[in-house]
C-alpha cells in the first residue's frame, strides 16, 4: 500500500504503523540483536552486520552497521509476527545509522497492506491524539491570528487564549508555535490546513478527526485540446510597407502562435491538428490583437483587419498575417 502523507489520513496510518510495529519488534526482542547482512563493496568475504541499539538517554532505538570479519556466520533476528519475506525484503533496505521506526515506515509499512487495512479509524485517532500529545501539543499555542491566540489546555479542549499574558502577541511569537520536527511521519502542512478549522471548544480528539479528513488536493486542471494546441501567442509585430513613412499607421499585423510538435507523431499530424482548430485558434489571436497597448493606440477597429495568410512554420509556429 502506498501511503499518501499529503493527507491526513495517510499521516496516521504511518504513525499508527510505524510507532506501534516498531514497539511490537522492541517488545520482541530485536535491541541487540544483528538483523541484516551485506556485502561490503569490492570485498567477496567481508561483510556489514547490521545491528538494533539503544543508546543511553534516547528512547528511540537505531539501526547501525558494524564491520564483521568473522568466518562464522551469525544467525539473524527474525520476528515472529512478520512475514519473513517482507522482513527480509524490508530489513535489506534499512539505512544505516537511521532510528528503526523510520525504516519501518519506509520500507516494511508499504508491504503490511492487510495490517494497515485493519486500523480502524477509532485507533488511528487515539494512536495520533497520543503521539501530539507526546511532542508537545498541550499548552503550545496552535495558531495565531488578529491577536488571538489558539492552544489545547490542559483538558485538551481547543481554547481561545482570554489572558493576554499568557501567551503575549509578540512578532516572535511564530517560532513558538506547535511544530513536529524530526518525524518522517508527519506533514506539518497537512496539520497547520487542518488547525484552520478547528474551533474553540472542540476536543483534541475532535481536532484529530478533523485532521483525519484533510488533503492537500493539487488537482491539474483538465486542458481542453485547443488549450493543449495553443502553448504560446507572441506579441503582434505591426509592420509598414516600403513608402509608408506614417508611424501612426500600419499595412499589415504579423503575430505568431506557438504549438508542441512533441505532442504529435508527425509534421502531418500536427499539421492537422492545427488545421482542425484554426478558426478557435484565431478567435484567440483577435483577442491577443484586440488586448494589445500598441494596437490601442492605432485606433483601428478589430473588425477592419481582415486575415491574409496563415502558415505553419518549421520552427512548430503558426505565423497569422492579417492587414
Amino acid at each position: 500500500m502506498v501511503i499518501d502523507k499529503t493527507t491526513g489520513r495517510g499521516c496516521s496510518l504511518s504513525i499508527a504503523g510505524s510507532k506501534t510495529i516498531t514497539g511490537k519488534l522492541v517488545a520482541d526482542g530485536i535491541v541487540g540483536k544483528p538483523i541484516y547482512r551485506k556485502l561490503r563493496i569490492n570485498s567477496q568475504k567481508h561483510y556489514n552486520l547490521f545491528w538494533v541499539v539503544r543508546f543511553k538517554h534516547d528512547e528511540n532505538v537505531y539501526v547501525i552497521s558494524q564491520k564483521d570479519n568473522e568466518l562464522e556466520e551469525r544467525t539473524l533476528w527474525i520476528p515472529s509476527f512478520i512475514d519473513p519475506g517482507i522482513w527480509e525484503y524490508a530489513v535489506s533496505r534499512f539505512p544505516d545509522s537511521e532510528r528503526l521506526d523510520q525504516g519501518v515506515e519506509k520500507y516494511l509499512l508499504p508491504k503490511m497492506d492487510e495490517y494497515l487495512n485493519s486500523i480502524s479509524d477509532t485507533e488511528l485517532v487515539s494512536l495520533t491524539r497520543d503521539f501530539l500529545i507526546e511532542h508537545g501539543v498541550i499548552n503550545t499555542p496552535i495558531c495565531q491570528h488578529t491577536r488571538k491566540t489558539y492552544y489545547f489546555g490542559e483538558d485538551e479542549i481547543y481554547t481561545l487564549d482570554t489572558r493576554p499574558e499568557r501567551f503575549p502577541y509578540e512578532g516572535r511569537l511564530k517560532f513558538n508555535i506547535f511544530k513536529i520536527k524530526g518525524e518522517t511521519c508527519f506533514n506539518m502542512t497537512v496539520w497547520n490546513k487542518a488547525a484552520s478549522r478547528f474551533k474553540a471548544g472542540m476536543t483534541l480528539e475532535e481536532c484529530v478527526n478533523i485532521f483525519l479528513q484533510t488533503e492537500l488536493v493539487h488537482t491539474p486542471r483538465e486542458l481542453s485540446p485547443i488549450d493543449r494546441l495553443v502553448q504560446s501567442i507572441a506579441p503582434p509585430m505591426y509592420e509598414r510597407v516600403p513608402g509608408n513613412d506614417n508611424e501612426a499607421t500600419f499595412d499589415r499585423i504579423r503575430i505568431t502562435v506557438g504549438v508542441p510538435r512533441y505532442l504529435f507523431d508527425s509534421w502531418e499530424a500536427l499539421r492537422n491538428e492545427v488545421k482542425r482548430y484554426q478558426p478557435e485558434i484565431y478567435l484567440r489571436v483577435i483577442e491577443e490583437i484586440e488586448q494589445n497597448r500598441q494596437f490601442k493606440k492605432y485606433g483601428v477597429p478589430i473588425g477592419f483587419l481582415k486575415l491574409s495568410n496563415v502558415s505553419l512554420l518549421h520552427d512548430f509556429s503558426i505565423e497569422f498575417i492579417l492587414s
